[in-house]
């Protein structure tokens, strides 16, 4: 099944930045070293670092995502015109997630890498709520497919340039004389990093939303990409370090059998869920605590979007004078409910 649904996803035209948001995988390996390539967190683990606690609640997690017989759908499909259909199917998958304990998965060292522990222990001494922002598709659309590279019509808003391990089809040529704006040029890098480039477009208003939210919110970031390529485009969005207080990347995701990648908003620690907000674009985010989340529509280039004003009303009206975002969030959107009334169907 896992197989099955990795040859989809490869096959399909997703514009999600795949590349950036899973690792990659083979599909021409025998069974059992494609059985290796999806090897989940616990396994990538040393045990020496891990109690028997742990490790058998990790065990425990990986028992239950072998069980999962779904092919997730991509976040492209989540578009104005088909949020019902995309908010269906993907409730309908998380149901068959019930039984996953993602708290288990948080015993893993390897999610706290990079974790920003003095930001966070700042937040935890705030009065203000934390608006936790997703990156890709819900703030900007990185075009790595170079799908609108060549059309007149369509201009970037910026191209961004970042150094990597892995290469891109957007790798710089040494005699590229565009302007490119780099996570941090005064960084040594030795030749194993390969500097590479994409052109980007930001969903309209998003300078603006940053800079409002960070008067009601500590603001941060939680990509599924990874850290290369989502600082430089955090230091574009934000080049003064004014609005944006933490950033988590794709190390600090649940990984779900290398299909899916989850948030588990947990990982903030000492903060009461009660006053934290997720907006994502990918349901599939919002396990965990599908209270915590705001789902909007996903972006690729559309000129006339206008979704961040709406969140932005909704965030100030709503979020800002609650006692518990869980609440207020469950009275508009019900995705708890729907998933309850789901499982209720199913038994």
């Amino acid at each position: 099944m896992i197989e099955q649904c990795i040859k989809k996803r490869t096959l399909s035209k997703d514009h999600s930045s795949l590349k950036l948001s899973f690792p990659p995988l083979s599909l021409n390996n025998s069974d059992k070293n494609l059985s290796n390539n999806l090897k989940l967190i616990n396994n990538q683990t040393s045990s020496k670092t891990l109690s028997n606690k742990q490790k058998f609640n990790l065990k425990q997690f990986e028992n239950e995502v072998s069980k999962l017989n779904f092919c997730p759908i991509g976040s492209n499909a989540n578009i104005s015109g088909n949020y019902d259909n995309y908010l269906s199917t993907t409730l309908t998958h998380i149901v068959k997630m019930r039984n996953i304990k993602f708290d288990y998965a948080l015993e893993s060292p390897l999610i706290y890498e990079n974790l920003p522990e003095k930001e966070l222990e700042n937040l935890s001494l705030s009065n203000k709520k934390i608006l936790v922002l997703d990156l890709d598709e819900t703030l900007i659309h990185a075009d790595f497919n170079e799908e609108f590279k060549n059309n007149e019509n369509i201009k970037y808003d910026a191209k961004l340039s970042f150094y990597s391990d892995e290469y891109t089809s957007n790798t710089v040529k040494d005699d590229d004389n565009e302007s490119m704006i780099t996570d941090d040029d005064s960084k040594d890098y030795s030749n194993e990093k390969i500097l590479n480039t994409v052109g980007i477009f930001l969903r309209p208003g998003v300078k603006q939303f940053l800079e409002e939210v960070s008067k009601y919110f500590e603001v941060g970031i939680f990509t599924a990409s990874v850290p290369e390529y989502a600082d430089a485009a955090i230091n574009y969005l934000d080049p003064d370090k004014k609005y944006i207080k933490f950033r988590l990347y794709r190390n600090n995701c649940i990984n779900v059998g290398n299909l899916l990648r989850v948030k588990n908003l947990k990982i903030f620690k000492n903060i009461p869920l009660k006053k934290i907000i997720l907006v994502d674009n990918n349901m599939y985010s919002f396990t965990p605590q599908l209270n915590n989340g705001i789902l909007i529509n996903s972006f690729f280039n559309d000129k006339n979007d206008n979704e961040l004003s709406n969140v932005l009303s909704y965030l100030i009206n709503y979020i800002i004078p609650s006692d518990d975002v869980r609440k207020i969030n469950e009275e508009f959107f019900g995705f708890q409910k729907i998933v309850d009334d789901m499982i209720i169907n199913v038994l």
